[in-house]
């Protein structure tokens, strides 16, 4: 009785290739989708955290008759001119003090003691994943130096805008023609925007200014 011999037949290099290609494409496929999902998650929390912030400056201005202004921090940051966020890190650690109580940035708020801290204007906000700076031991921040947007940079906080409304009502007490300084920040009040992870200097008034991509409360 003769036996047959049964043969494995392998896979050809043409083959093996198709399926390289496929598994590459469908990577890419997975890779465009996650970075896209990221992307909208990181937009919707940036959206999220500058409403929240604003509404504390609203609650910071009911009680001391203005918003957190500062000569040499807020007022002189003009988002018109600095898309580089490493820029924006004084005006940032301004709000965050005036706006978490947090006045020796430590990233705690001493209530006790000889010299206890103000009270927070936003209540459990100030959580790790939004404060830059140095991190302790323990995992909580020991030295904070920024609002950290969730790109990983600072958010920007300028005055510039309400400076310039202030030295206009100033001015127009006693001249009645004074007219407001043009181009000083974007709000007579407040600016507050997250660059989305980029480093560019603004171009207002061109189709390619920067800011369009910018998410901010202008």
């Amino acid at each position: 009785m003769r036996k047959e011999h049964q043969t494995t037949r392998g896979f050809t290099l043409v083959e093996m290739l198709v399926v390289m290609v496929v598994i590459a494409i469908l990577a890419g496929i997975v890779l465009s989708i996650n970075g896209l999902v990221q992307g909208k998650a990181a937009r919707a929390r940036t959206e999220a955290e500058i409403k929240a912030l604003s509404a504390g400056c609203e609650s910071y201005k009911a009680d001391n008759g203005s918003y957190p202004q500062d000569a040499t921090a807020t007022d002189a940051l003009d988002p018109r001119a600095s898309g580089n966020p490493d820029a924006y890190r004084a005006a940032s650690l301004f709000l965050y003090k005036q706006l978490s109580g947090d006045l020796n940035a430590n990233g705690r708020l001493e209530t006790t003691g000889t010299t206890p801290e103000p009270r927070s204007y936003l209540q459990d906000f100030f959580k790790p994943q939004i404060l830059g700076g140095t991190v302790g031991s323990g995992g909580s921040m020991s030295a904070v130096t920024f609002l950290k947007d969730p790109y990983g940079n600072s958010y920007g906080y300028s005055t510039k805008g309400a400076l310039a409304e202030q030295a206009y009502k100033t001015a127009v007490l006693t001249n009645p023609a004074a007219v407001r300084a043009a181009n000083q920040g974007y709000n007579p009040t407040f600016d507050l925007w997250s660059t989305s992870g980029k480093t560019i200097a603004p171009t207002p008034g061109t189709a390619t200014d920067v800011t369009l991509v910018w998410i901010k409360n202008w």
